[in-house]
């Protein structure tokens, strides 16, 4: 399961300490950050960022809950500096259907798509059977239920510079389950270009 912060820069935070922070300072052996994506040149709609966390299942969220409820939570809660240079303005919870690991270093294709009533292995299908051309498939989830922004599923594609995305953003999507709604470019939060 995906728990996916979507961020926004505040503004009134130095770019300097938003750069630093937004790198996070969340550390569990239970949570495992598999994305922490920064919209490159401005290409693509909202979220300008998003980080991703692998967690075992929903009762990580009640887990949560809990620990945030304790002197050792509301300590960090309070002195941590990362929700105060961070606009955490939404989250998600998403099923994987595709991915493993740790999102690479390289340019990000990332397809905002809606498939709600779509069967897991019917997307797992849609998606292996695209041709990334010189790119891989790096993850697709879906929202779990309504719990996620609207149209619900991203896939990434992980291509090593522009030219080698070309190909592939330029070919229509095929037809499916899927209907792909938008999409923008990111790269790993600080070595994308703002």
């Amino acid at each position: 399961m995906i728990f996916a912060e979507y961020i926004a820069r505040d503004r009134n935070v130095p770019w300097e300490l938003f750069r630093h922070h937004g790198r996070q300072d969340w550390a569990s052996d239970q949570d495992v950050m598999v994305a922490n994506l920064a919209r490159t040149m401005k290409v693509g709609p909202q979220p300008h960022y998003m980080c991703w966390w692998r967690i075992k299942s929903i009762a990580r969220m009640d887990e949560w809950e809990s620990y945030f409820r304790t002197a050792e939570g509301k300590h960090y809660a309070a002195t941590s500096p990362v929700p105060r240079a961070l606009d955490f303005y939404q989250a998600g919870l998403y099923d994987e259907i595709i991915g493993d690991g740790t999102v690479p270093d390289g340019l990000h294709l990332v397809e905002f798509f809606a498939a709600d009533d779509a069967e897991t292995a019917e997307l797992r299908d849609y998606f292996q059977r695209r041709f990334g051309g010189n790119g891989r498939l790096t993850y697709v989830v879906r929202r779990l239920g309504l719990m996620a922004p609207e149209p619900g599923g991203m896939a990434i594609w992980t291509f090593d510079d522009y030219q080698a995305a070309e190909g592939f953003m330029r070919a229509k999507s095929p037809p499916g389950p899927v209907k792909v709604v938008s999409a923008g470019l990111y790269r790993n939060f600080g070595d994308d270009i703002p």
